[in-house]
């Protein structure tokens, strides 16, 4: 099979060689993992994509939800299963420039769930990236740094057109989780449980806006003669040396502690782009209470 630029579902031989080649053939690229859940010490992984060139994705589906028995089936290819070959894979992204959009969700989860460590290979995370380039983000356009918000700001400088496309999205995947029993409230999105065509085009899609993204931004970056203070002073290594392991192993700090540290705490967990709550990163009592 020949290479086209469009997404792929991950279910065969000829696809897996497909990915697996991509994945020696690319340098810069983007990942992103779906997820049963937000917990990365209990959640599992149910599928992974990535995106090494624009209008390309890739998604290699682990758990697929079975209707019938209400439940996760494990997935294999040739008798071999995916969670398996998953873990061979990724350990091909050692080493590669790795985009992430909120790295420190991703880079937990498959550490914790497949034991590989792929915070060193990060590169960028496209949300600290925007941030350092646009302090605002896509104020106006939705959560300031979300993916789509971003993307939706500037989409005609990405010559798509993301509000439409993630309107489409949303509705196709909220109707397929409800068809299968599933929830789509803020407090419990069964994303796990939408049909597998479909959450491997929003899969896909994902990585290959982040990395659409990253490209857009990698340029601006530029222009404006930051490239230093992201990649080798502050964001970037602070991010991987600092932040996301303060996120994995929690901190505990003195309950005593004067009040005036409490807004420099406040600052660190606004910046993080990480799905994890202030007091997961930070457990303390609060003096008042």
């Amino acid at each position: 099979m020949q290479l086209e630029k469009k997404y792929y579902t991950v279910q065969d031989k000829e696809t897996l060689g497909l990915l697996h080649q991509h994945i020696l053939d690319s340098d810069v690229i983007a990942v992103d993992t779906e997820t049963t859940g937000l917990n990365p010490r209990k959640n599992k992984i149910i599928g992974w994509s990535v995106s090494g060139d624009e209008g390309v994705g890739f998604y290699l589906p682990t758990l697929v939800f079975h209707y019938e028995k209400d439940e996760l089936v494990l997935q294999e290819i040739d008798g071999t299963s995916t969670e398996l070959l998953s873990r061979n894979l990724l350990k091909l992204l050692i080493g590669k420039k790795l985009v992430f959009h909120n790295a420190s969700f991703d880079v937990q989860f498959i550490k914790n769930y497949f034991g590989i460590d792929l915070l060193p290979s990060v590169y960028v995370d496209t949300g600290l990236l925007v941030h350092t380039v646009y302090e605002e983000g896509a104020f106006g356009f939705g959560n300031p740094f979300g993916l789509k918000s971003i993307a939706i700001m500037n989409q005609k400088e990405l010559g798509l057109d993301v509000q439409e496309a993630a309107n489409q999205e949303q509705i196709e995947l909220k109707e397929s989780i409800k068809k299968n029993g599933g929830s789509t409230t803020k407090l419990l999105y069964e994303i796990f449980k939408a049909d597998l065509d479909i959450l491997s085009k929003y899969a896909s899609a994902d990585t290959d806006l982040t990395l659409r993204i990253c490209n857009l931004y990698l340029k601006k970056l530029k222009e404006e003669g930051l490239e230093k203070f992201f990649f080798e002073d502050e964001v970037m290594p602070i991010y991987r040396e600092v932040t996301v392991p303060m996120e994995a192993e929690e901190v505990d700090l003195d309950v005593d502690f004067p009040f005036f540290i409490f807004p420099f705490l406040l600052v660190i967990s606004k910046v993080t782009t990480s799905c994890v709550t202030f007091t997961k990163v930070f457990p303390f009592k609060s003096p008042v209470t």
